[in-house]
């Protein structure tokens, strides 16, 4: 399929309904007459079905791995590893994935947006939901467009072949974004059962809502849509930090929205981003810059840097005598003989470290690369660090603060240490990011935060590795001397598509992109 959004937006909605990557039903295969469509609930029921399936899944965790926390295993540039090196340029095909699949889901939702409302029979209020969570959909792929690449056309309508877009500032797609949330979170309903879990809630809305609003400096609007998912008093935080996001999380308190996966369909296949001894393929390496945001609980041992470290590194990575989810011992040092020795194959660790988080081994071990493991896009810890970031920034510092960020801190199997009241703006903005940085470690929003907050020379650290004995038995900290780079004048956003200036140079391109 051609990857420009002037003819994705032409093509008839049926021939993006040929395959279902998820639980919920989708047209089936082949075209349906435009005489015949519309005309029940069914039809429209398919139509937002289908909307659902550009949502985001794992590739999620493969954006955490052009920041500062993790590294992007070499590749062709069919993948991330011009963006984490900083390299990227508008020729990127995976930078044209994203792009096409974001508007296909913009176009797949206009089309029940703008058609539900010609089906002359069916139950009402739930003609009213479906285009809810339709234009719910089309909010969530118009926050990624805008904040991955800036300035995008604004689409609410199906557009002729000829049409030549120009872009829509930020700010005011922004602004349709969060209308958009408003005019459906009183429509949306607090919770689904059967068949219809998994679809858009009000919690959703406002989630997403906060969201856009922290991406975009809007402090007062991210701290009340917040603070009203808090209020809606049906989410909390799963007890089980690592098991949250094993099939046992899967639809707890503590999720707020996540993407389906269904058997014969489609898999999450978090094994392909761990260890090679486990069947992964180690494409993402977490490096030792993410080691280090996390804290200790009591005195450090010289010999043993893991000991004592905030748990959640251990549930979220692989280290060094690490006990892995089938029972064996990580071994990664250069001196290892098992398949996990770094460099030891295409398949082995390149810094060292392997992504452990999402591995339900004792229910997916058996064959690991068909998980269909739910992935999490929004959850409830989530809110309630921009909650207290939203309130930090605006000098809102009370109680409530403190609160959100301790509930986190304090989860039973993680069980940090408090933070202590009475301390200044500066050092909660500190706290508050480095909470986020390894509570959400993995779960795709690493860019995001690091975007907004314009600390993307981060990045441009060197990329640094397991801390080993060498030969000499000397304390060594592995590196390939690789020095990324990151220019502030130009990376913050990602490059438009080089075919799509081609097909329609009235969209123009980002800053400083050649």
């Amino acid at each position: 399929m051609k990857k420009n959004i002037f003819l994705l937006l032409i093509i008839t909605i049926f021939a993006f309904f040929t395959s279902c990557e998820d639980a919920l039903e989708t047209l089936p295969t082949g075209s349906v007459s435009e005489v015949i469509y519309w005309k029940s609930e069914n039809d429209a029921i398919l139509s937002v079905n289908a909307a659902y399936r550009e949502l985001d899944g794992t590739g999620m965790v493969t954006l955490d791995a052009v920041t500062d926390i993790a590294m992007h295993a070499p590749s062709s540039s069919g993948y991330l590893y011009d963006v984490a090196v900083g390299t990227l340029d508008p020729t990127n095909n995976s930078i044209s994935d994203y792009w096409s699949r974001y508007w296909v889901g913009v176009r797949k939702a206009n089309d029940p947006i703008n058609n539900i409302d010609k089906i002359e029979t069916g139950d009402p209020d739930l003609l009213s939901r479906l285009k809810a969570e339709a234009r719910f959909l089309r909010a969530y792929y118009y926050t990624m467009l805008s904040t991955l690449w800036g300035d995008v056309p604004l689409i609410t309508e199906a557009l002729d072949i000829q049409a030549q877009v120009s872009r829509t500032e930020k700010s005011k797609v922004v602004d349709f974004i969060i209308s958009e949330l408003d005019a459906i979170s009183g429509v949306l309903p607090v919770s689904y059962t059967g068949n219809d879990i998994g679809r858009a809630t009000r919690g959703a809305a406002l989630a997403l809502k906060a969201k856009v609003a922290l991406y975009n400096g809007r402090y007062e609007i991210a701290r009340d849509a917040a603070k009203a998912v808090m209020n809606l008093n049906i989410y909390d935080l799963y007890p089980d930090y690592e098991k949250l996001f094993w099939y046992e999380g899967q639809g707890c308190e503590e999720v707020i929205f996540d993407r389906s996966y269904a058997v014969g369909y489609a898999y999450t296949n978090y094994i392909s981003r761990s260890a090679s001894s486990l069947g992964g393929g180690s494409y993402i390496d977490p490096l030792r810059s993410f080691l280090l945001k996390h804290e200790y609980k009591g005195e450090t041992d010289p010999e043993n840097e893991y000991a004592g470290l905030d748990p959640r590194f251990g549930y979220n990575v692989l280290y060094p005598g690490a006990v892995m989810p089938n029972g064996a011992i990580y071994n990664s040092v250069p001196t290892s003989t098992t398949p996990d020795r770094i460099g030891a194959s295409e398949d082995a660790t390149q810094y060292g470290f392997n992504v452990r988080k999402g591995i339900d081994w004792a229910a997916d071990g058996s064959n690991p690369t068909q998980s269909t493991l739910n992935f999490i896009l929004i959850r409830y810890a989530d809110v309630l660090l921009m909650y207290a970031e939203a309130k930090i920034e605006l000098n809102e510092i009370d109680d409530s603060v403190y609160d959100a960020i301790n509930r986190i801190r304090t989860r039973p199997t993680v069980e940090m240490p408090a933070i202590s009241a009475n301390k200044t703006q500066a050092e909660l903005r500190e706290i508050v990011r480095n909470e986020r940085t390894v509570e959400l470690a993995f779960e795709g929003l690493r860019l995001f935060d690091m975007n907004r907050w314009k600390i993307g020379a981060e990045k441009a650290n060197p990329a640094q590795g397991i801390r080993y004995k060498n030969d000499a038995g000397e304390w060594t900290i592995f590196s390939r001397g690789l020095t990324r780079s990151f220019r502030a004048d130009r990376d913050y956003l990602w490059p438009i598509p080089q075919e799509e200036v081609e097909v329609n140079p009235n969209i123009g391109q980002n800053p400083n992109y050649i």
